[in-house]
């Protein structure tokens, strides 16, 4: 479901013309994955890159942001967790400002889109609206299966369609506890072998 905006965010990245992309999704839809692919192409660009958690970065204080503008690219996933945080949104806003004058790429991730977003400082919630926007699409129970027929046979494993359909069935649906479900079953069937 995602394949059109794939192909545009790698258009995008290969051409460099713009200086924020948003990506923007409901839990579990793969923004940090998508992010994280992002920050490996450009860096296979030969670009220097910093890819920065929000939930780390507001552990660490505002200094998380600092000397950020001699990077080509930031990388900041989970913007909308500075909504309600003035000071981390004027950070925020400098720190684009900074990056769009000197012709640098700001990607964020964020569970709700530009117009939709809770951040409180109007220019910053203007500026997140300038820049190319993507939403990503969770996958489909039919595409969670796949998925994991698929990696279990990377792993040299047979996991069965029924194998899959249980665990689907059984375990929340997100994929960040489908992958550490499926890590939990191929660590046991190491340790058990079989």
């Amino acid at each position: 479901d995602n394949a059109q905006t794939l192909g545009a965010l790698r258009h995008a990245l290969a051409r460099l013309d713009d200086t924020l992309i948003y990506l923007w999704g409901a839990p579990g839809s793969g923004l940090s994955h998508l992010l994280q692919a992002s920050v490996h192409e450009l860096q296979g660009q030969g670009l220097t890159v910093i890819y920065l958690p929000m939930a780390d970065c507001l552990e660490y204080g505002l200094q998380a942001l600092e000397g950020l503008d001699d990077m080509d690219v930031v990388a900041l996933d989970g913007i909308d967790l500075i909504a309600g945080q003035p000071e981390w949104q004027e950070a925020v806003f400098h720190l684009f400002n900074r990056l769009r004058d000197s012709g640098k790429l700001l990607l964020v991730t964020s569970h709700a889109s530009p117009l939709q977003q809770s951040i409180e400082l109007p220019d910053l919630r203007s500026r997140l609206s300038w820049g190319l926007t993507f939403q990503v699409q969770p996958l489909s129970d039919e595409q969670k299966l796949d998925w994991l027929v698929w990696k279990a046979r990377r792993r040299g494993l047979t996991l069965e369609e029924d194998v899959a359909a249980f665990l689907i069935n059984r375990v929340a649906r997100s994929m960040a506890t489908l992958v550490e479900a499926f890590e939990q079953l191929d660590e046991r069937s190491l340790a058990e072998q079989r």
